[in-house]
């Protein structure tokens, strides 16, 4: 009896620490959270537990666990069971190795129950406000747990046990009464807001839900949406109509020429720039492309790949659909054999609506150009013009420390990630990157942006992503050249007669001085000296009525100079 009682005291660990955690798959934020538990591995021969941390926030109850066994899906494949007890009496609740336990939850079944004194109360998601990453296989996991939910009622501590197999498989930690963790009541604070103001070239990718942009009780959701967003470049997915979109658009910002491409099975993307080309990719017709004729001087034509993938458990077709399509742009960028002529270097985006839901290597094969079936779509290809992988552009809603893109509080599924934006960062420099959520957002804001609170929940399930960004060169070394406020590009041609072009790209607004000077540092003429917005800018300078000979070009942009010589040769 003693010797129990000495092993209970042991391994009645009080933790306590808050911490900012981000729930989007990445485990930066979780380095500074100590390890709760540790499990030896080899104990269970199935799912194998290895590490248990905990922390919280003002809002959530976080814990990050990992696996030494091979990795699974969260959502589904698992009997995966975790008891909390809230109140700390073990004669409250189910009882479980110790615990008293008012909540337990069924991972793979996607169900929890709720014990009280008046009984047993069935659980979904959404009455914990449940929220985990990633959506697809891992061997390590994140999940939030609302403090202010009914089951937990915001406890000053808590005792934790998680189950690999119902009741009966691998725990952690192995000894009963669980893991205590001391509740931190240090305010953590908000995320830090991402302002909607737009910076460089917006591209905005939604997937609309049953072609709800010409639903008319959804459509002024769609509108204050699109408005407060300003995009230059809009990707739709569930969009199957063809006829009117380009029509509505262009009603909400008729400053603006709007260009519609063809809508392919229920894709399609509308643009401010000229659409030169537009075709199907694959089969099944779940993405397409179309080429887009920007006024970037250095690399005038921007790629858009817009993709459906198969929804829910049809994991084999998301496999072969991806496969196929890394097979095509292999085919089209070495072999010349694709749907229209495609510039060398051009930069590329792959955006949408990706479902991915099950097995990690399909993003793998989206990125890394990892082929899974050699036999049927042949080898690996990089998807980078400089031989690396496409970037995963992970991104958090403006004004909470939540990445999922898509949520229906009325589905056994909690909100995941199924929307994804991809880009080629040898060439494209990411200013800015969110996900909008309306419900998330301060009165203040929505008021200040024309915005209502259940905007984007009554619009779709699914949330925009919306990246802004600018075309960067590569330099000699392959290094990307990222501009902090303004590139001066080279002036063409060079040497000119009589008119040079002189392209300036602005990554933000700012003031802007653009002068010519003769070799002996004369002023020559001023062609700029003004608060200018973001974007891409194009001067002239007419030297009809100069001398022959090298002349400066010199622009400032706030604190920023740059030069470049020219030759005027008559």
């Amino acid at each position: 009896m003693f010797g129990r009682f000495i092993t209970l005291l042991i391994h009645l660990t009080y933790l306590n620490a808050g911490n900012p955690i981000v729930i989007d798959g990445l485990w930066d934020d979780w380095q500074e959270v100590p390890v709760a538990i540790t499990d030896p591995a080899g104990d269970y021969n199935y799912d194998d537990w290895a590490e248990l941390k905990i922390t919280n926030d003002d809002e959530f109850l976080f814990f990050k666990i990992s696996l030494n066994s091979e990795e699974t899906l969260l959502q589904d494949w698992n009997n995966f069971f975790l008891y909390i007890d809230a109140d700390r009496d073990s004669l409250t609740g189910h009882p479980f190795r110790g615990l008293g336990a008012e909540l337990t939850w069924h991972f793979g079944n996607r169900t929890g129950q709720y014990f009280d004194q008046n009984g047993v109360t069935d659980l979904w998601q959404n009455d914990i406000s449940l929220r985990q990453a990633p959506t697809v296989t891992s061997t390590d996991f994140e999940i939030a747990i609302a403090r202010d939910s009914f089951p937990l009622n915001d406890p000053d501590s808590i005792a934790v046990i998680f189950s690999s197999f119902y009741d009966t498989g691998d725990y952690i930690p192995d000894s009963w009464i669980g893991v205590v963790y001391q509740m931190d009541r240090t305010v953590v604070g908000p995320a830090e807001p991402i302002l909607l103001e737009k910076e460089g070239t917006r591209l905005v990718s939604y997937n609309t839900h049953y072609t709800g942009i010409l639903e008319p009780d959804r459509q002024p959701y769609f509108e204050r949406i699109f408005k407060a967003l300003d995009p230059d470049i809009i990707a739709l997915q569930e969009h199957s109509e063809w006829n009117e979109i380009g029509d509505i658009i262009s009603s909400w910002f008729p400053e603006n020429t709007w260009y519609q491409g063809y809508t392919f099975r229920d894709l399609v993307v509308i643009s401010k720039y000229p659409i030169i080309n537009e075709a199907n990719l694959i089969s099944s017709e779940r993405t397409m492309c179309v080429l887009l004729e920007t006024d970037d001087p250095v690399n005038p034509y921007l790629l858009i790949l817009n993709s459906h993938f198969s929804c829910c458990a049809n994991d084999d077709d998301r496999q072969e659909q991806v496969d196929e399509l890394v097979q095509a742009l292999r085919e089209w960028r070495l072999n010349d054999n694709g749907p229209f002529d495609l510039p060398e270097g051009t930069p590329m985006f792959h955006v949408g609506d990706f479902n991915f839901v099950g097995y990690r290597e399909q993003i793998e094969t989206v990125t890394a150009g990892d082929i899974q079936d050699e036999a049927a779509y042949g080898l690996d290809h990089p998807l980078d013009w400089d031989g690396t992988a496409i970037t995963d552009l992970f991104s958090r809603h403006t004004h909470k420390r939540m990445a999922y893109t898509w949520r229906s509080d009325g589905s056994s599924f909690n909100p995941g990630k199924l929307d994804y934006v991809l880009y080629t960062d040898s060439n494209l420099s990411i200013l800015k990157h969110f996900v909008l959520n309306t419900l998330a957002m301060p009165d203040s804001v929505l008021s200040e942006l024309l915005l209502e609170a259940d905007d984007t929940n009554e619009a779709s399930p699914h949330l925009p992503r919306i990246v802004d960004f600018m075309v960067g060169e590569l330099g000699v070394s392959g290094e990307l050249i990222i501009p902090q406020q303004y590139i001066l590009s080279h002036p063409y041609p060079n040497p000119f007669n009589p008119q040079v072009i002189i392209p300036i790209t602005l990554a933000r607004k700012a003031h802007l001085q653009l002068h010519i000077y003769d070799i002996h540092g004369r002023l020559v003429i001023s062609l700029a000296d003004d608060v200018l917005p973001a974007g891409k800018k194009i001067f002239y300078w007419d030297g009809s009525q100069n001398p022959s000979g090298v002349y400066i070009v010199h622009s400032q942009a706030g604190h920023i100079m740059q030069t470049e010589k020219v030759i005027l040769l008559k």
